[in-house]
Order: structure tokens, then C-alpha cells, then sequence
């Protein structure tokens, strides 16, 4: 096989993977749209799609139970590769080896010379190949064929009914063979006589693994183990990789780079070009026009307002009225359009199935809702919405929102300058937290401490490890939360300065919090096991801040260790009677000779606001880091950040 841009094909042996089939096709589900604004989160999003599927099986468990099966799926689902890997199973006893397979590309029959009837163009084929007409025949009566009829969707409309009555008939005729049939989902309405439809379902994670450990196999495995590792890191892009198609686009793309492009905007652009001009363009379809006056350049247009609406509004999933009234809004006000309402709400319908039929952009989820098929494309189209209209302020408005995170990368990376974009973003950053005098007397302390170091690091890097180390932890109550929220500190530090490492005064500085936080952690939970744990990450701890520290901070700290019992019930009890004081001792000496160790004492919202202020501070250094941005406007932010408002 030979797909995309591959310059030579594969065989398909050695890279095909195993589809999953669906028994209920998911756009017929009856399902409320209130339930499903529930789980309007892209936390939620595939697991709500997959919780909601009864049952999946293997394509060839499929093609076993039911003798005759209308094989439905999205662009790109499988469904070819499939049918051919079928056929080729037969051949090989691998699957109903008494079975002879009839592959069959319907658009090739339909447009044959003559208008033949299915039976004559089967017959002819097998004469083209020296077998005579008697034998196939004799094949089919006895029930010893498996017909696969090939891309029903890729007829055209005046053939259309011609070749769904020649199905009929053919499939009546030799009732005692088994019969697959492959169409897209939303094409026009087949209905075939004692035929059961399912649906290809998306790849799951280790069908992706399967299937790129495969197409890495004689060329490189190591960059099988890459791929995998870094759409481990990378959720949307990774999303895109369910869709077989788009999958083989990902492993060209890596194969040629070895990494996925610094831009995902790129990726994601590619990908839509695949699904709405490549794919049928490279295996010569044409589709039918279905509204004349909506031009490749319009349909993205219009799949940028909508998806822009919708995400404003906080919607994955749209009811097909409410999908309808935009397109309706967008087609009114093309040249020539009717305006007639009537017709322009048909011609809406109409378009919106034909965008699911050619490109599965968008696709019903159950009966009358839809989505778009990647949340990852509705990301995208927003970012495109938003960058050439210019809706910087409405977006400014989700700055705190972690649904809308992705759209703020991808906006940075189409904007051709970002200078005015980021500016935008560390104003409104800045002003989050600009009027609550505690918050800006913390980000003074910050500065003062990050002054009193010396480091190799620029200074947003350390005020970025002082404001996470001293706030951002109160609440963390475990071993495995700290590791956790550090390695988030440490992440944006390498966001900003991509040579961090822990100098000397930042160990040390780490080490004698992680004293304090252990022991606040003792002083709130009473889980036995649980302390005794923290006690020992205590001890540890001392020992390491006091290896660190100057001559006084480690008599300090060798005094605070001593006063440890070793016993676990002596320990307990002497805790029980001297931890405030314990604790409020070594806060003093943290504080009288490193200045970290403070008791803000902030209000629950206060530290929730922190948090936020933090999390809006490393989108900014992402959406830096991922755009063009002036020299000077990078050093701008980058020495303003994280500091007091004054400043």
C-alpha cells in the first residue's frame, strides 16, 4: 500500500494493525444533550465518547458473526486497508481459508465502460485472469466467496442508485456467501436488505503502539520508542493520532525529523489539508460540490466561527439546530446566496453533512448532536478565528481557564509577530493579583530574595523558584504531592531558562523548606505509618540542609536532628507535647539565616489567586517561547515578571 507522501509503498503485513469495531454506530445513540454537557471537559471528552460504547470487537470478530455487514467509519478510519487485509487473510488461511475473496472498488465498477451489472463485472474480472465464468459461478452457489465491496460513499450521486440496486440484487442472488460493504458515516442514506452496520472505531493507545512500533520496525526502532514517548507528553496531539490516517501522517512527519515539529499549528494544519484536499485528491475522488458557493478558503472560515462560538460558550458538543443556525449565519452572506430562510436552512443541513461525509471534521456523537471529530481541530480553529479577527480581548478572558490553554498556544504560534499579543497577556496577568497588598508584598519578598542569592540564572527564573517553593505548597499534604508540585516549579523554571539547574543557595534553600513542609504535614495527619514515613524524610532532610548550610545553620540544624527520639511511641508523644514549638524554632532560624520559611498566612482565596497568577505566568513563558516575539519585548516581560506591580 501507498499512502499520503510515502515515497515507495509498505507492505501492508508488516504495518497493519488490528481495527476495533463498534456494534451500535455511535451517531444513532439516543442520548440527552444534558447529559452530555456534563462532561464538557477535555479531561472527559474521549472518556464520556468511549464509556458510552456497549462493545467493541475485533474487525475480523465482526465480519465472523454477521454473514452480511455494512462497514461505516470516519475519513481515514481503516476501513480500505482493512477490507484489503482481509482479503489477503483469506488468501493466506489466516481467516475462512475455504473462502475465496472478491475484492471490489465500487467507484472502479460504477464507472466501468457499459454500466455492467455487479454479477457481469465480477465475472469479466475473473476472465481478465483466465478464469472462466462456469467456476465463478460455481464458487458463488456454493456459498464459497467472502465479496468485499470497496468505498459505497466514493460512487457518484447519477450512479448512486444504479449500484445500490446491483448490490441489492447480487447479494439476494447469492445469498449463501459472506458480504462486507465499506462507506463513510453520513453519506447519502443506503439501506440494504439483511445487512448489519458498525462502525471502525478510533484507535485506543495500544493500537497506536502497535501501530507505530510496526511502521518503525526495519527502519529504526528507536524512533518508535521517541514517538511513543513524546505523544505520551503531549495529549493533543496525540489525540490526533487516533485516526489512523492522521496517525501515518504523525509517523511520516517524525520519520523525516525524528521529533514532531517545535509549532503544532503546522502539524495540526497538515493534518486538515490530509482530510479536506489530500486524501480523496491523491486516490483521484472527486466529490460532488454540494453548495457551489462555499470555496475550500469559506469552509475553514466558517469551521473558525463555529468553533470559536462554541468554545466561548464552553461547548464540545452542539445540538444540530444550533450547528445548522451558524452555518445558516455563515452561508447567508455568501455571493448569489438564497434568501429565502426555508432554503437556507436545507442548504445548511446540507452542508453540514457534507462536511462530515468529505472531511469528518465535524461528527454527530448521538442522534443530533455533533462535535467536532478532534477536540484538537476545534483548538485550532478557534486559535485561527481568534488571530485573524483579532479577539484578543475575549480570549484575555480565559487566561485562568485550563480549557482554553491550548488555544492561547496556538494563537502565539499563528500570529506572524506576538509582540502586542504577550504584551496583552502579562498586563492582564499582572492585574490579577496588582490590588491585594499581601499578594504584592509576597512578590517584594520574592525580588529581595532573589537579589540575595547568588546564582547563574536570570532573575524571573529564581523569583519563579521562590514563589512556588514558598506559597504554592501549603496545601500539599503527601511525599508524593511535593514531587509533584516541584517538578512544576522546576518546569517553568526550564520554560524560562533552559540550563536550569539547582545552584548551591537554591538546594540549600529547597532542602530546609521541604524541613517545614514535612513537618507541617506531621502536624495535620495522624496516619501512623504515614508519619513515621514523614519523620524519616525529616531526618533526611536536616541532614542534607545541614551538609549545605554555613557553620552556624548547621549547629542550628544538628540540634533540631538531636532532639529526634528513635523510638516510634517516644517520638509521638514528644511531638504531641513540643511540634509547635519545634516547628516555630526552626521557621525563626530559616528565617533569620536564609529569609525563607514565612508564615503569610494567607486567606484560602489568596492562595488560590497565587495559583493562578503562577499558572497564567508559565502559559505567558509558553506562548513566549512557542511564537516570534521581539528581542526587546522578551527581555521586557522577562524582567517585569513576577514582580511587584510598582515595578
Amino acid at each position: 500500500m501507498r499512502v499520503l507522501d510515502m515515497t515507495q509503498p509498505v507492505d501492508l503485513d508488516r504495518i497493519y494493525t488490528d481495527v476495533n469495531i463498534i456494534k451500535d454506530v455511535i451517531g444513532r445513540r439516543r442520548i440527552g444533550y444534558d447529559e452530555v454537557m456534563e462532561v464538557c471537559t477535555r479531561e472527559h471528552f474521549d472518556r464520556f465518547l468511549v464509556g458510552t460504547i456497549k462493545e467493541r470487537v475485533t474487525g475480523f470478530a465482526a465480519v465472523e458473526e454477521f454473514q452480511k455487514l455494512v462497514v461505516l467509519g470516519k475519513p481515514g478510519a481503516g476501513k480500505t486497508t482493512f477490507m484489503k487485509y482481509l482479503a489477503m487473510s483469506c488468501l493466506g488461511g489466516r481467516f475462512h481459508g475455504e473462502l475465496v475473496p472478491i475484492f471490489v472498488t465500487l467507484k472502479a465498477y460504477a464507472e466501468e465502460r457499459g454500466q455492467p451489472s455487479l454479477e457481469n463485472y465480477i465475472l469479466t474480472e475473473f476472465e481478465k485472469r483466465k478464469v472462466s465464468q462456469d467456476v465463478v459461478k460455481s464458487l458463488l452457489d456454493e456459498g464459497k466467496a467472502l465479496i468485499l465491496l470497496d468505498g459505497l460513499d466514493e460512487v457518484k450521486k447519477e450512479d448512486d442508485r444504479r449500484v445500490k440496486q446491483d448490490i441489492d440484487q447480487f447479494s439476494r442472488d447469492w445469498l449463501k456467501n459472506r458480504f462486507a460493504i465499506t462507506c463513510r458515516i453520513a453519506a447519502r442514506e443506503y439501506q440494504f436488505e439483511k445487512f448489519t452496520e458498525v462502525e471502525v472505531a478510533d484507535f485506543d493507545d495500544g493500537q497506536i503502539e502497535t501501530f507505530v512500533n510496526n511502521w518503525f520496525r526495519e527502519r529504526d526502532e528507536s524512533k518508535a520508542e521517541r514517538m511513543l514517548e513524546r505523544l505520551k507528553g503531549n495529549e493533543p496531539v496525540k489525540e490526533l493520532a487516533k485516526s489512523p490516517l492522521l496517525l501515518t501522517l504523525l509517523c511520516l512527519v517524525f520519520g523525516e525529523r525524528n521529533d514532531f515539529p517545535p509549532k503544532r499549528s503546522e502539524l495540526y494544519k497538515e493534518g486538515l489539508e490530509v482530510l479536506m484536499k489530500k486524501w480523496d485528491a491523491k486516490r483521484n475522488i472527486e466529490r460532488e460540490i454540494i453548495y457551489q458557493h462555499l470555496s475550500p478558503q469559506n469552509k475553514e472560515d466558517m469551521l473558525g466561527q463555529i468553533a470559536f462560538n462554541t468554545f466561548v460558550n464552553g461547548e464540545y458538543f452542539f445540538r444540530q439546530e444550533d450547528l445548522q443556525r451558524q452555518i445558516k449565519d455563515y452561508i447567508c452572506n455568501l455571493p448569489e446566496a438564497s434568501a429565502d430562510p426555508e432554503a437556507l436552512r436545507l442548504d445548511s443541513e446540507v452542508v453540514l453533512k457534507a462536511i462530515e461525509h468529505h472531511h469528518g471534521l465535524l461528527v454527530e456523537r448521538a442522534r443530533n448532536i455533533y462535535s467536532f471529530s478532534h477536540l484538537t481541530f476545534q483548538e485550532y480553529f478557534a486559535a485561527r478565528e481568534i488571530e485573524r479577527e483579532r479577539h484578543f480581548e475575549t480570549l484575555m478572558q480565559h487566561i485562568t481557564d485550563p480549557r482554553w490553554k491550548e488555544v492561547f498556544l496556538l494563537t502565539a504560534e499563528m500570529l506572524r509577530r506576538s509582540d502586542d499579543f504577550l504584551k496583552m497577556m502579562k498586563d492582564r496577568t499582572d492585574r490579577m493579583i496588582a490590588n491585594d497588598e499581601k499578594l504584592q508584598s509576597f512578590l517584594e519578598w520574592t525580588d529581595q530574595k532573589t537579589n540575595s542569592v547568588e546564582v547563574t540564572y536570570k532573575a524571573v527564573t529564581v523569583r519563579a523558584f521562590y514563589a512556588y517553593l514558598e506559597v504554592l505548597d501549603l496545601n500539599r499534604a503527601t511525599d508524593l504531592n511535593r514531587a509533584t508540585d516541584l517538578n512544576r516549579a522546576i518546569d517553568f523554571n526550564r520554560a524560562i531558562d533552559f540550563d536550569f539547574d539547582f545552584d548551591f543557595d537554591l538546594a540549600l534553600d529547597l532542602a530546609l523548606d521541604l524541613v517545614l513542609d514535612l513537618a507541617r504535614a506531621i502536624d495535620l495527619a495522624r496516619a501512623i505509618d504515614l508519619n513515621r514515613a514523614r519523620a524519616r524524610a525529616i531526618d533526611l532532610d536536616l541532614e542534607r540542609a545541614s551538609d549545605l548550610g554555613d557553620d552556624v545553620l548547621r549547629q542550628a540544624l544538628q540540634v533540631f536532628k538531636s532532639q529526634f527520639p528513635t523510638e516510634r511511641e517516644e517520638f509521638y508523644q514528644w511531638w504531641d507535647n513540643h511540634r509547635k514549638e519545634w516547628i516555630e524554632e526552626l521557621r525563626r532560624v530559616c528565617i533569620g539565616r536564609r529569609n525563607i520559611g514565612h508564615d503569610w498566612q494567607f486567606a484560602t482565596e489568596q492562595v488560590e489567586l497565587l495559583k493562578e497568577y503562577y499558572a497564567a505566568n508559565l502559559l505567558l513563558v509558553e506562548c513566549m517561547n512557542r511564537s516570534y516575539v521581539s528581542k526587546q519585548v522578551r527581555e521586557e516581560i522577562e524582567s517585569t515578571m513576577l514582580l511587584p506591580r510598582k515595578k
